[in-house]
């Protein structure tokens, strides 16, 4: 019997038994087509999980390959601390973390504490900062903020303002009637990724990634909109929804194929937007997305949303197309099964990547900054290895994950998180923290970048014990970590005392 993981977004709405049946981001695939499609009439670009008509990009649009600094800005390699130092957890700066304490190279990040870890790291704990909510799916600030006002996407649709650790009654957006927010077992569809355009404070842009409601096959296509806030800092003009990119997901009425959607989108170190799609559901990609560069699902794309002319958006150079002509414009990074979650390290601007596995292994993967083109594996590989019954595979060209670990129980998924890059505790700078949201585990390990390997990770669940579900690990405007939770909480990591 075909086993049922990973459905993280509908897990409140059924009972402990179907919790531990169908925990979190399911094995599942589909999105077919050669980038057929065509302007939709909304000033977005159609794509049936492949290349969008007429999205080429300007030569130079975004910068090439290294854009966003070398891979030594935010420090020299081998700064901040041996590895595994700040304490005998394990916790702290490793080999290439670090840099001044100025901030970072990611737009937005100008309040992160780039110096290398230092001292001994303390017992942590989870600190509530705002309960209640509906689902929560992330968190987000705009560029350069305040940490007590941020931003709740909730997974029906709703972002929320919080402000000193309240919800205002006003919602800044409501999306509910667009987006389709599945219940079914296995049905991992929603309001899924928010990003702010590093020039919010000038131009008000910002971005939205969901699951389309009003598809007519009832498939939920992903949909990538931009919106612009209104005169009331708190208030998103609702009028100036712009689509950017519909990516067509797989005709078929089968619950089997309303998972792995991926989720996150994030503005990179060269200011493109970086978009996470999963291969579009079922089990062991059944239509072969993963390794097929002529469609969209199962990739990292990388455009420039904002519009140019005619265009919806524009995909810069760097991309794979650079090297691999036949690929589809938007594509950064391929075989990836469901990015479901990725983040920058503000600091470096090192991609790290959370790929939820099917049967076998979750994985983590970090990519060096400016080192796109990267093919993941699957479905050739899972985890390190191949992907299971096969015991043998052609690994040829295949980037390894830095790091997986066994399902040792249907319900694992792997949660991607962020790097620490606060003032509050000096020994985890550099450390990068990622969940497993059904196992309710937290970990943190550290990169080295010299050596391309990460630190034994260390369990973090018995000091954060009080945060379950974990769907997102965000970082504030001033680098200090949060962990959000599906149960309706966002936390904040800090010092236990």
């Amino acid at each position: 019997m075909l086993r049922v993981k990973r459905a993280y977004f509908h897990v409140l709405l059924l009972s402990p038994i179907a919790i531990i049946a169908a925990a979190m981001g399911c094995s599942n695939n589909g999105g077919t087509g050669n980038g057929t499609g065509g302007a939709p009439g909304v000033g977005g670009t159609t794509s049936s999980g492949g290349a969008a008509a007429g999205t080429g990009g300007t030569t130079g649009t975004g910068g090439g390959t290294g854009t966003g600094g070398a891979t030594s800005t935010g420090g020299a390699t081998g700064t901040g601390g041996g590895t595994g130092t700040g304490g005998t957890t394990g916790t702290g700066g490793g080999t290439g973390t670090g840099g001044t304490s100025g901030g970072g190279v990611v737009p937005g990040t100008s309040g992160y504490n780039c110096a290398p870890a230092e001292g001994t790291a303390p017992a942590l704990q989870a600190s509530p900062v705002v309960t209640g909510l509906s689902q929560p799916m992330l968190v987000a600030f705009e560029p350069n903020s305040a940490a007590n006002r941020f931003f709740v996407l909730e997974r029906e649709g709703a972002i929320k303002v919080i402000v000193d650790g309240a919800a205002l009654p006003t919602l800044f957006l409501d999306l509910t009637d667009k987006v389709v927010a599945g219940a079914a077992n296995g049905d991992e569809r929603g309001a899924l990724g928010m990003a702010f355009h590093p020039d919010y404070a000038n131009n008000g842009l910002f971005y939205v990634h969901y699951s389309d409601a009003n598809d007519p096959n009832d498939n939920g296509d992903s949909i990538i909109e931009e919106y612009k806030v209104s005169t009331d800092p708190n208030v998103a003009d609702d009028a100036s929804a712009r689509l950017v990119l519909k990516v067509e997901q797989r005709v078929n009425s089968s619950a089997a194929f309303k998972n792995h959607k991926g989720g996150a989108i994030n503005f990179g170190p060269d200011s493109m937007l970086y978009i996470g799609l999963g291969d579009g559901g079922d089990s062991n990609d059944p239509d072969g997305n993963g390794q097929n560069t002529s469609v969209l699902l199962a990739k990292i794309l990388r455009i420039n949303p904002v519009l140019s002319g005619s265009d919806a958006y524009t995909s810069p150079t760097g991309n794979l197309k650079d090297t691999v002509p036949a690929a589809a414009p938007e594509i950064w990074d391929y075989g990836l099964r469901n990015p479901f979650r990725f983040t920058f390290d503000g600091c470096i601007g090192d991609l790290y990547i959370g790929d939820v596995g099917q049967n076998s292994f979750e994985e983590i993967d970090v990519e060096k900054v400016g080192e796109g083109g990267k093919n993941y594996g699957w479905n050739i590989t899972e985890g390190l290895g191949c992907r299971p019954p096969a015991t043998t595979c052609d690994q040829t060209g295949i980037t390894p994950p830095v790091h997986d670990y066994p399902q040792d129980q249907e319900s694992t998924s792997v949660t991607g998180g962020a790097v620490y890059r606060g003032t509050a505790i000096p020994a985890l700078r550099g450390t990068y923290f990622f969940a497993d949201y059904a196992l309710n585990d937290i970990w943190s390990t550290v990169y080295d970048r010299a050596a391309g390997t990460v630190s034994t990770p260390v369990s973090l669940s018995q000091d954060l014990n009080n945060v379950t579900q974990v769907v997102a690990i965000n970082n504030g405007p001033d680098g200090e970590l949060y962990f959000v939770s599906l149960m309706g909480g966002i936390y904040k990591l800090e010092a236990a005392p």
